[in-house]
Order: structure tokens, then C-alpha cells, then sequence
């Protein structure tokens, strides 16, 4: 689709054009009045026995379409048109080799559910796509594998210790809302917190020879926490690497809108982790993908899979309408100057 910048310039087209017609029919008579100067008796009277040839007939036509044609490829131009379009941009994402002594014993989902997660960014909103595809991961699991839910934002608002119970573990995830606190104004987001809980519900799990591993799910925008939020988040990574307790953050946001990816692809590195950016339901849906049938990626990461993203593209049509009006105005010069002698 084509859009303007300014396209209050198209409105007054029908005040151009008429102009344009007044200052043809002006020009004409100033051409016949100058022939009288431009050619000796005899030749003007050639000249002028000849007006309605079909030379000159054709070239007043032909100059008025042209005029025409220069006022509104001016106008469209000075209005700024853009064309609308969509591209897809194809990347690459590691994928994690998966060998059978990697089978999971049990995940902990830690799902932000503070006020930036009802941005609508990722659609239909950071949370509700986060819950959508969590709820899709758990139905898809192996049955030996226990779930465990943290909710948190400057407190814990709901957890669930783990549990082989599919269905409470779906009931929890669905009830999970987000904070109605203004976002950046009234939100206060404790990332830190949210991991030591998370940590806390696998305490009494990790000395078995089973993998155990937490999700962090959120869009990393941390502004809360004991005693300032990146100290809050140090303490719970160590917490969380003493354990040897692996964290996989998902990155579920837009650059630039409350989000903060360096912190969670930080917390990914130092517990040995893998970090994942999603910037739409798509994307989501794959870094989830990865830990289907949820088995712990090993530390070799050599497979890669293609991610392709929508992204809109606008091409500025302006300068190539106004080359066309010059390529006119040119065109019109000439053939003036051939049939009348003037340049208008």
C-alpha cells in the first residue's frame, strides 16, 4: 500500500491544475503575439497560415498533458509517498545437541508477571503468548517429568512446588495475571527474587543424578530488589550456580520497550545455561521448541535452525516522481523552443 507524509498537498491538486490551465491558455497568446519578433514578414505569414497544422495542434495537446503531468508528479512528490511493504529476515539460532542422559528430572518455570508483560509487543501480549505456549509445553511432555511454577514480580505472587500433575501444573499457568501497576511508573520487578525462589523449589533435588533445570521467562526489565536489583540478581545466579541449577532464559520482548536482553543472556552464560531471544509468538514458540521433550541441552552446541521474521519496509517514492517531473519539464522545454521559440 502507498502512504503520504503530507497529504494535504493532494488536496489542493484541483487548485493546480486549474492554474495550470489558465497559464497554458496565457502562454498560447504570448507565443502567437511573439512570433512577430522571432520571424522576418514573409515567413510569419507562412507561420502563421500553418498554426493549425497538425504540428502545432498536436504540440499544444501534447504541452498542456505535459504541464499536467509535471503539477502532479510535483504535488505527489512534496507529499512524501512511501510504499508499504513486508520483508522477512532470515537468521540462524544454535539448537542443542540432546544426548539420552540429558533427560530432565524437573523444570521450574520463573514467569515474570509484572506490568510489562501486558505490552502487546509480542502478540497478544508478553504474558498471555508466554502462558499460551508453556501450557502447549507441558502437555507435550514425557510423564516422569515434574513441574514447578515461580510467578514473581517484586514478591512471589503464585508458586507451585513440583509436581508430576499435569493438569494442576496447566490450571496454575492459566491463572497467571499480570500486575496492574503502571509499567515504569508503579512497576517493581525483583528478576532476582524470582530466580532464588525458583532455586529454592529444586533444593531438595539436585544431589540425585537427574538434570534439573530452571526457564526464566521474562523481558529482563529489572528495577527492584535487596539491596539494589543487579545485586538481588548476582546473589540468586550464584545461589542458582552452587546448586548447578542451568537456567534458559526466554527474552520475551521488542528492543526497547522495558526490556533488558544483556540480563538475561548474562544469567544464561553464568549458570551454564542458554539464552534465547523471542521478539514475537513465532520466535517464542521456537527458543521453547528447543527444550521439547525436555531434554537438558548438553554444552555443545552445534546445530543451528532458521528463524524468519516479518519486519515492514517503506520505499520513498518522492525522488523518483520528481525525477519524472524534471525528465517532463526537460521534455517540454525542447519542444517549446522548436515549435515557438521559447522555453515556456
Amino acid at each position: 500500500m502507498i502512504d503520504f507524509a503530507t497529504p494535504q498537498l493532494i488536496l489542493l491538486l484541483p487548485l493546480f491544475i486549474a492554474l495550470t490551465f489558465m497559464s497554458h491558455y496565457f502562454a498560447q497568446k504570448i507565443k502567437r503575439g511573439l512570433e512577430v519578433f522571432h520571424y522576418p514578414p514573409l515567413r510569419r505569414l507562412v507561420r502563421i497560415g500553418a498554426q493549425k497544422g497538425l504540428t502545432r495542434q498536436a504540440w499544444r495537446g501534447i504541452s498542456l498533458a505535459l504541464k499536467l503531468g509535471i503539477i502532479i508528479l510535483i504535488a505527489f512528490s512534496l507529499a512524501g509517498p512511501v510504499v508499504l511493504t513486508t520483508a522477512e529476515i532470515t537468521r540462524k539460532m544454535d539448537v542443542p545437541m540432546v544426548q539420552e542422559k540429558d533427560l530432565v528430572g524437573g523444570i521450574v518455570f520463573a514467569v515474570d508477571v509484572s506490568a510489562s508483560m501486558g505490552f502487546n509487543d509480542v502478540n497478544p501480549s508478553r504474558l498471555e503468548a508466554t502462558k499460551d505456549l508453556l501450557v502447549k509445553f507441558v502437555e507435550n511432555s514425557s510423564q516422569p517429568v515434574r513441574f514447578g511454577i515461580v510467578a514473581f514480580e517484586a514478591e512471589i505472587k503464585n508458586s507451585l512446588p513440583l509436581t508430576q500433575d499435569k493438569q494442576l501444573a496447566i490450571s496454575t499457568l492459566n491463572g497467571l495475571r499480570q500486575s496492574e501497576a503502571l509499567p515504569c511508573l508503579e512497576e517493581r520487578t525483583d528478576v532476582g527474587y524470582g530466580i532464588e525462589a525458583a532455586v529454592n523449589l529444586l533444593a531438595s533435588y539436585t544431589s540425585s543424578d537427574r538434570v534439573y533445570a530452571i526457564i526464566l521467562i521474562s523481558d529482563g526489565y529489572a528495577n527492584y530488589g535487596y539491596p539494589d536489583p543487579l545485586t538481588s540478581v548476582k546473589n540468586a545466579v550464584d545461589k542458582a550456580t552452587s546448586a548447578r541449577v542451568p537456567i534458559y532464559t526466554v527474552h520475551v520482548a521488542k528492543m526497547g520497550l522495558d526490556s533488558n536482553p544483556d540480563l538475561m543472556k548474562s544469567i544464561a552464560n553464568d549458570t551454564g545455561g542458554k539464552f534465547m531471544e523471542s521478539t514475537d509468538y513465532g520466535e517464542l514458540q521456537q527458543a521453547l521448541e528447543t527444550l521439547a521433550k525436555y531434554n537438558t541441552p548438553t554444552s555443545t552446541w552445534s546445530a543451528q535452525v532458521e528463524i524468519t521474521t516479518t519486519v515492514p519496509q517503506q520505499t520513498d517514492l518522492g525522488p523518483v516522481l520528481m525525477l519524472g517531473a524534471i525528465a517532463a519539464l526537460v521534455f517540454l522545454w525542447l519542444g517549446n523552443f522548436k515549435h515557438y521559440k521559447t522555453w515556456f
